[in-house]
């Protein structure tokens, strides 16, 4: 068997955007656990001849931060104090129970400032470096982690997709071959019918058509688009190609009918690691994340157990957990092996988010080193980069649309919360091509002003936003941040549509958001036609269902039948809820560990009283709540509440 292992990192932009408890701190808080770390880790095998041929995704807006001398200072002056706060604890602590995790964060911090100056603050450099001595591959995505099935033009996503590969090709010195799709969302070619007001619908190209043309030969998708594929519609504009069924294809790369190749991510290694209540992260020896010293902010308790409140957890033993995260790394290598005595012949790709290991996971960056001292002498298993996997003869499929979000679909990003954003995202990219067309002339002050319009739309489309306002853990953040970007392009499209330039205004758009300063308006011209303008604050999908459906008539008589478009009368059969999403609602977050979010997500799926909740089995509770993999839920508990609630 092949082993890739993947991790994929991002973080949106935060310079200069805030600082605690959204804001640059975040950013500070994952170079000093994360991704410095990560490089130590490299440099300690590199100088035993281990290999680590680790596949590291970084996208385009983590990287322009990593390199800014902004970022850099702020990211001294936070370890600086970090370390000035371990200092007090390891006084405050000594001779207690705290005094070993202590002891450990100071010796932490004194490592995270020296090993942050000997890089020269350089972490691009050193991975670019890395790369280039054979030692990991690095993978480009998206500028912004924009959510690629929902932009309304290929316009629209050609600049993320190009602006996202020149970025790759000044801080890693080559061309990317291979790419993450943000939030492994797809979408093949066809028909697409906007979600709200303010684009056109029309044929569109596939998200892995545009990447192809832009130089990308590889990605990465979730295991149900390959699993339990629906076979799509047949006609000039699809392919003959089927998805393939069963969990052997998930050990394959697969060719697309555009030509790009895709990884599987693996179901199996993916529930080892990600979940906290039946993989290693949510062990009790290892580190609590939510809780914090009430003096120095700082983390000495361990998890103790999921059902222990936060102001129980025991203290924290580090010796103790970095054993159990060396014993937890033996026990995935051997998982892996008993994989590869399945699928001798398979591709088993392994990603995860990078933040997970040493940031939520404060033991995973001694796993994942351990993970690549064991797979060194483990028979029958060749770990390799993803470049590596993907040459020569592989099968052709045709794919769906989905993501690896909840329900495999889009509605994570896209539900009743987030409407507002995609209709302001929709205006904005329509008059972005617009202003393209109009605006592209060679004086010094427009072409500025142009060139801030388009970082302030790149930044609009970050996925995060829509991310953050539906999981509710941070929505005032992400609502101020988009609208911010919003309100700043239609100033500077204002701006040129008088043609009153303020270069003193300008000046200040780009030193606040002045990421991607190479940023080509170019991209938005002979890519289609622009989306229709329309009202940012207008009514959800306008256009009558009649009106759809004379286009849709259209559409057919010209091209042939559309992809993903049945005829008439042939349409598959709707899915059935188990139970009606009316009637009285009764209040499920009085249940201990259900709150706001998880109630709400019950509710959405029918479960609207203590009964119905007390019916379902645990499995089925986790899939309608999908928990972070970091949270630690008890639905078994929840079920138990809801039995003795309902019986009243």
């Amino acid at each position: 068997m092949r082993l890739v292992l993947v991790l994929h990192a991002h973080l949106p932009y935060v310079r200069a955007h805030g600082m605690w408890p959204f804001g640059e701190e975040t950013l500070y808080e994952a170079i000093a656990e994360v991704y410095l770390p990560l490089a130590q880790l490299l440099e300690r095998l590199a100088a035993e001849g281990i290999p680590t041929p680790l596949t590291l995704g970084m996208t385009p807006v983590l990287s322009e931060q990593l390199a800014d001398p902004r970022v850099k200072e702020g990211f001294l002056r936070y370890a600086q104090d970090r370390l000035r706060r371990a200092e007090d604890d390891h006084t405050r602590y000594r001779g207690t129970e705290f005094a070993a995790s202590a002891e450990h964060t100071l010796a932490f911090w004194l490592g995270a400032l020296e090993g942050y100056r000997a890089l020269g603050g350089d972490l691009t450099g050193f991975f670019a470096r890395a790369q280039e001595r054979g030692q990991l591959e690095l993978v480009t995505s998206s500028a912004t982690h924009a959510y690629s099935p929902l932009l309304s033009s290929d316009a629209a996503l050609w600049a993320q997709i190009k602006t996202g590969t020149e970025t790759y090709r000044k801080h890693y010195r080559r061309a990317p071959t291979g790419y993450w799709l943000p939030e492994l969302a797809y979408r093949p070619r066809g028909w697409w019918n906007p979600p709200v007001d303010g684009a056109e619908a029309g044929l569109r190209a596939g998200v892995d058509e545009l990447l192809y043309q832009a130089g990308i030969r590889y990605s990465f998708v979730d295991a149900h688009l390959v699993q339990g594929g629906q076979p799509l519609a047949m006609g000039p504009h699809s392919s003959s190609i089927l998805p393939m069924e069963g969990s052997e294809a998930t050990y394959r790369v697969h060719e697309l009918p555009s030509g790009l190749r895709v990884l599987v991510r693996n179901p199996e290694t993916t529930l080892q690691v990600w979940s906290a209540e039946h993989g290693y992260p949510g062990d009790p020896i290892y580190r609590e994340y939510h809780r914090k010293d009430p003096i120095s902010g700082l983390r000495h308790h361990r998890i103790t157990g999921r059902q222990v409140d936060l102001g129980a957890k025991a203290a924290y033993q580090p010796e103790e957990a970095q054993a159990r995260a060396i014993q937890h790394a033996r026990h995935f290598v051997a998982r892996v092996g008993e994989l590869a005595e399945k699928h001798p012949e398979g591709v088993l790709c392994a990603a995860y988010d990078a933040e997970l290991f040493g940031h939520w996971w404060y033991e995973g960056m001694t796993w994942l080193e351990a993970v690549f001292r064991e797979l060194a002498g483990l028979p029958g298993v060749q770990a390799l980069t993803a470049q590596a996997v993907i040459r020569g003869e592989v099968p052709r499929i045709a794919l769906p649309e989905g993501s690896w979000g909840r329900g495999g679909q889009h509605e994570v990003w896209l539900n009743a919360a987030t409407l507002d954003y995609w209709r302001l995202v929709y205006r904005a990219e329509g008059q972005m091509v617009e202003a393209a067309e109009r605006f592209a002339y060679g004086l010094d002050a427009p072409r500025r002003a142009l060139r801030q319009l388009m970082r302030e739309l790149l930044l609009l489309e970050s996925s995060d936003w829509p991310f953050l306002i539906e999981s509710g853990q941070a929505t005032e953040y992400a609502r101020t941040r988009y609208e911010g970007h919003a309100e700043r392009f239609a100033e500077l499209y204002g701006m040129l549509e008088a043609d009153r330039i303020d270069l003193g205004r300008v000046s200040a758009l780009e030193d606040l958001d002045g990421v991607f300063p190479e940023a080509d308006v170019s991209l938005y011209r002979s890519r289609g036609k622009a989306p229709v303008e329309g009202n940012p604050l207008g009514d959800l999908l306008r256009q009558t269902a009649a009106g759809r459906e004379a286009r849709r008539a259209a559409e057919a008589a010209r091209y042939g039948p559309l992809p993903g478009v049945p005829p008439k009368g042939q349409e598959p059969p709707q899915p059935v809820r188990r139970h009606s999403a009316r009637g009285k609602r009764e209040p499920l977050e009085k249940i201990q560990g259900i709150g706001p979010v998880y109630q709400k997500r019950l509710w959405e799926a029918g479960i609207l009283t203590f009964a119905q909740l007390a019916a379902l089995e645990p499995q089925e509770v986790l899939r309608i709540i999908r928990p972070h993999p970091w949270q630690r839920v008890d639905v078994a508990a929840w079920i138990r509440e809801a039995a003795l609630r309902a019986r009243g």
